[in-house]
């Protein structure tokens, strides 16, 4: 196919401005030299200029933004599935009808905000564990030291209490 001048400036004109939209990259492929495909490639191109095209308009910055915007508010709506991120309420308050310094006992055994918790230099501290004197007293070392697990604060809070009142660590919670 020979191009002339002035069509030659007409297509340089439409890629530069598909250059400002997306990314454009153009490979030079010789024609005629017996390269495997090339006839089946070049038919295919033939019939792909003699179907209509559809034009799209360019999305502006807003348009792009709302989108953008769209999809984050749908992802962060979608709640992971960890168990940790099972309760339905604070604390599972939901889930136990207790009183209230037993509802707060278990939020702060869940989440981790124990009342001897502390920052010191940007690390978390603990106070020392009362039952075993040894290793500071973190919400999973208290579950430990109970012979309990996470999952039974969420599926059964009151039998968590009860050890835990058992063997003197409400203090600590």
């Amino acid at each position: 196919m020979l191009v002339t001048g002035g069509e030659w400036m007409n297509i340089f004109n439409k890629f530069m401005t598909l250059c400002n939209s997306c990314v454009l990259h153009l490979q030079w492929i010789p024609s005629h030299i017996n390269l495997k495909y090339n006839d089946v490639a070049d038919s295919l191109v033939k019939e792909g200029t003699t179907m209509p095209q559809a034009y799209v308009e360019p999305l502006t910055y807003i348009e792009l933004y709302s989108r953008r915007k769209a999809f984050v508010n749908i992802s962060w709506r979608h709640p992971p599935a960890h168990s940790w991120y099972r309760s339905e309420g604070p604390g599972a308050t939901i889930h136990f009808k207790g009183d209230r310094k037993d509802q707060t006992a278990l939020a702060r055994l869940i989440s981790g905000h124990l009342k001897i918790f502390r920052f010191s230099r940007g690390d978390k501290k603990f106070k020392i564990c009362a039952k075993c004197n040894m290793i500071q007293a973190s919400p999973q070392h208290l579950l430990h030291c109970a012979a309990l697990v996470y999952d039974d604060l969420l599926k059964r809070p009151d039998l968590v209490l009860e050890v835990m009142k058992a063997n003197s660590l409400m203090d600590l919670i």
